[in-house]
């Protein structure tokens, strides 16, 4: 009885979490503190920094004179602070912000002075090849004040998870700005936290025409394919998005859960495994990995793994169910040693 009951709760936890394990977490409302520093010389005034989440800005802000900087009002996630300032060596500083331990992360940051450079011309350069390709972390720089005024509302919009508010301020924002690609790439994330495949579909390939080198837009996409079972489109889009950003958590996540459904368990726990030694607070690399470890009978992996997941992540919408399934775990362990 106790093994129809194991299989029955692992089942059970197993459909419910593939509905749902690739949206991000619910948390509290936390923020980001920064200072700068220069590695040598005296600091020359306010300085622009951004924040990016999933390969997009989310907010920006001048530093003040001393270079202290602040982002407030953020969820418990990981986070990019970005300096693409021309006197300085690009900055791109992951900052992981978990509210469950404290409201408050600190971004220490050192500016290093660039180097005079000459200005030959680089050989080999591809014909045909775009060098004047705008970086993402400088669009405010290039496109209208109106389109980022409508984007920056369907950001707010949906940080309050009003989410066709959203939808109309980022088509909004597109309409005064067509090449405004990360206002396509959230209005993708919008259609598809909906379902709206297509829709998502179409802005997700609008990111990638506009901006070839960005990641995130080919993590979405190959999210998109996963969630429609189209499992080698998926693992096409998640390839080119870990060519272009090999560190991304988000990335192994992904290419993880496409090897945990087509028969390769132990590249699955691999890809898992690397996401969360890359963001320890992807909490649903966890919960894959205990799905993984049920479907090969691993159930003593399975239940440290849940074990893990519970301290972690006590607050997690997933936390009551795993109790359940733990329970269930460690009472047929108990039935074997017990018969």
């Amino acid at each position: 009885m106790y093994r129809r009951n194991l299989i029955l709760a692992c089942l059970v936890f197993f459909l419910l979490f593939q509905v749902t394990a690739l949206r991000a977490q619910q948390g509290g409302v936390g923020s980001i503190i920064g200072e700068l520093q220069l590695s040598r010389g005296d600091f020359p005034g306010s300085i622009f920094v951004e924040l990016q989440f999933r390969g997009a800005t989310i907010t920006s802000v001048y530093s003040d004179d001393q270079g202290k900087f602040g982002f407030t009002g953020l969820g418990s996630d990981p986070y990019h602070v970005v300096i693409h300032d021309k006197r300085f060596y690009p900055v791109d500083q992951l900052v992981v912000l978990d509210t469950s331990i404290s409201a408050l992360s600190i971004a220490q940051i050192v500016l290093t002075p660039r180097e005079p450079v000459k200005t030959e011309r680089l050989p080999n350069h591809a014909q045909g090849s775009n060098p004047y390709l705008i970086d993402p972390s400088e669009y405010r720089r290039h496109f209208p004040r109106g389109a980022i005024k409508e984007f920056d509302r369907g950001v707010e919009a949906d940080k309050n998870q009003k989410r066709n508010e959203a939808i109309l301020h980022y088509q909004k924002s597109i309409s005064v700005a067509p090449d405004f690609y990360p206002a396509h790439n959230n209005l993708g994330s919008a259609f598809l936290a909906r379902s709206q495949f297509p829709q998502a579909q179409e802005q997700f390939e609008k990111v990638i025409q506009l901006n070839p080198s960005d990641a995130a837009a080919y993590f979405n996409l190959a999210d998109l394919y996963l969630l429609q079972n189209h499992y080698q489109q998926a693992g096409e889009w998640v390839e080119q998005g870990l060519r272009r950003e090999p560190d991304s958590g988000f990335g192994h996540f992904l290419q993880g859960s496409l090897y945990s459904r087509t028969g390769r368990p132990h590249d699955a726990e691999t890809a898992l495994r690397r996401c969360l030694e890359l963001n320890p607070l992807m909490s649903q690399a966890h919960l894959a990995l205990v799905n993984l470890y049920l479907q090969q009978q691993r159930s003593a992996d399975a239940a440290s793994e849940l074990r893990i997941f519970l301290k972690a992540f006590p607050e997690d919408p997933f936390a009551p169910r795993a109790k359940q399934v733990l329970a269930k775990l460690e009472g047929a362990t108990d039935n074997k040693v017990n018969p």
